[in-house]
């Protein structure tokens, strides 16, 4: 993948009305959970690398997590209804979440509708599986010059959301050696373990490429920091450590 200089464009962050509204709401219905911060202080320039935990995870994160990002989401949601229905119903739900397609489809015909501007609000940056990745990173690195830090969920989810995470793609760590080949210096990345039955959003201390010099591939990096995530569930949020 070739390396393009980023132009710094400006990005501004005007609060989304309908948005406002709804995280107003969804603040009654997911309390703040207890932040267990194991890193000090958290910097806007940075990679998050965070699990899901279904749809609650990045709405928790967006209203609770100390520092503001923008978050990569699945592209399909940030395009027509029709687009988004179809990736509601056939993938989040059916396939992600093992629901039935009618009560799919119910779920996806409500939720598709206002979606959108729950993603416009959050500063979603629209993720790829395939070469339109670099569209991805652009964005990204763009949110990162406006020192807006990014969050990304990497976990495979393709048989639902686990626990006990089952794999990272490398989405991030492209991004991360994008950011290093634009500025000659190391981005720094945190692991994030959010639980939503106990409430807790473990955030672990800094990790850069340069930890991982003896990986040999981006997926070597990705299941590193997999693993590196996992503990924070197994020793913070299991309650092994307080």
């Amino acid at each position: 993948m070739s390396v393009t200089k980023v132009q710094k464009v400006k990005i501004k962050y005007p609060k989304q009305p309908v948005w406002t509204c709804f995280a107003a709401f969804l603040r009654t219905v997911f309390k703040r959970p207890q932040i267990i911060n194991l890193a000090g202080e958290l910097p806007t320039k940075a990679i998050y690398v965070a699990n899901h935990s279904a749809m609650a995870g990045p709405v928790v994160y967006n209203l609770y997590f100390p520092v503001p990002h923008a978050p990569w989401g699945a592209y399909p949601m940030l395009g027509g209804y029709k687009s988004r229905f179809r990736y509601l119903r056939d993938v989040y739900f059916v396939q992600k979440r093992g629901m039935n397609k009618a009560f799919a489809s119910f779920l996806a015909t409500f939720e598709a509708c206002f979606s959108i501007w729950i993603y416009k609000g959050m500063h979603v940056i629209p993720s790829f599986p395939d070469g339109r990745l670099l569209k991805t990173l652009r964005i990204s690195l763009n949110h990162l010059e406006n020192n807006r830090a990014v969050m990304v969920f990497p976990e495979h989810s393709e048989t639902g959301y686990h626990e006990t995470l089952t794999g990272f793609s490398a989405g991030f760590v492209v991004l991360a050696e994008r950011y290093y080949k634009l500025h000659g210096e190391h981005i720094p990345i945190y692991p994030i373990y959010y639980h939503k039955d106990k409430r807790k959003m473990v955030v672990g201390k800094a990790y850069t490429l340069d930890d991982f010099k003896d990986k040999k591939s981006r997926n070597g990096v990705a299941d590193e920091f997999c693993k590196i995530t996992n503990r924070l569930f197994t020793d913070y949020v299991e309650g092994k450590t307080e």
